[in-house]
């Protein structure tokens, strides 16, 4: 699973001297000497993903550490941005390089960028010789096939015998799932002292924005209504939240058997219903008005509000994805896009402490 490879990754970088941090933009940051390595995992290869990933990072290297297998365009335009690529082959191969190093005593270097194959296959061959340090970025599965690896068959058969690692992407409109179990459990521990696990749950949501163009006239007084914005609708529990739900995609990366997506139970009808009515409760306004005869001053009051002809909404089904951090017997939940812990329970199956 995810969380296997994950405590492998962090083993190889730890004992080569990085301190590893938690990330919104990654799953995980390597981090030495000043220099940052940004480690995320997908199986998404497309360009734009791979531009996204290698824009959002400002200050280090990137490196995306894929569950399949990379083709070499994708690898080679990754490299372009400046990205790593590991697949699943790669990272066999990486993993079984760390642990043939670490039986001879070597150390790793890592971030740095891959090297020229006749450099790479020259220092392997002299690896004995306990002088040159093993970079774990310098030679590819690519270019080191025909390595003499067959005295190590210890390695071999630790690198066989590796867990598998699959991640799946699904069709479904979500918000990123940025934050990993392991991540919401310790965000949850504060809260709920004997959280041991969590469960990722997508929790559907309607998505509405709105703009309001009215006017009101009162004697000689004309009032405008103006206004627009967007909220969600919860379609379990019928709350109204203003959550922050940036890049919401047709596609989202999970983990295989590890997710469930909630079924909606308040219809897109029933929502739009009780979404006008809030935002025409929104822009209802109380006016006062002085009205002088002779020496008298008379007030009146008006109240005014648009109508749902003046409201121009649009409205989506939208989900967020959730970590339950559970213990033994209440839970905490966990926005899995930006790491908040949710005030209100997103279902009705949900007891919070």
């Amino acid at each position: 699973m995810k969380q296997n490879v994950t405590q492998i990754l962090k083993d190889i970088f730890t004992s080569s001297g990085y301190r590893i941090v938690d990330s919104s933009i990654a799953d995980l940051i390597a981090e030495k000497d000043e220099k940052k390595m940004y480690i995320k995992f997908s199986n998404l290869l497309n360009t734009s993903y791979i531009e996204d990933f290698a824009y959002n990072i400002r200050d280090g290297a990137g490196l995306i550490v894929a569950t399949g297998n990379a083709s070499e365009e994708q690898i080679e335009f990754a490299k372009q941005k400046g990205v790593i690529v590991w697949d699943r082959e790669e990272l066999a191969y990486q993993i079984g390089n760390a642990v043939l190093a670490d039986i001879e005593g070597e150390s790793i270097e890592l971030g740095e960028q891959s090297a020229p194959v006749e450099k790479a296959t020259e220092e392997y061959i002299i690896a004995d010789d306990k002088k040159k340090k093993q970079n774990v970025f310098a030679g590819t599965k690519r270019e080191g096939e025909n390595r003499a690896i067959e005295s190590k068959s210890e390695v071999k058969s630790d690198v066989e015998t590796m867990p598998s690692v699959e991640n799946k992407v699904i069709d479904l409109r979500s918000a990123p799932v940025n934050i990993t179990g392991e991540r919401a459990i310790s965000i949850a521990k504060p809260h709920q002292r004997d959280v041991t696990n969590a469960a990722l749950k997508f929790v559907p949501l309607w998505k509405y924005t709105y703009e309001i163009q009215a006017q009101r006239q009162f004697r000689s007084k004309i009032i405008d209504i103006e206004g627009d914005g967007e909220g969600y609708f919860n379609s379990m529990n019928e709350i109204f939240e203003e959550f922050d739900l940036p890049g919401i995609s047709n596609q989202i990366e999970v983990e295989v058997s590890d997710y469930e997506v909630k079924a909606p139970i308040v219809t897109k009808e029933e929502a739009t219903k009780a979404i006008y009515e809030r935002i025409i409760d929104q822009y209802t306004r109380d006016v006062k008005f002085d009205n002088t005869i002779g020496e008298a001053i008379i007030s009146e009051h008006k109240r005014i509000s648009p109508s749902k002809k003046e409201i121009e909404m649009e409205i989506e089904m939208v989900y967020l994805p959730v970590w339950e951090a559970k213990g033994k017997r209440n839970s905490v939940e966990i926005n899995a896009t930006n790491g908040e812990v949710l005030l209100n329970p997103v279902d009705n199956d949900v007891e919070i402490m």
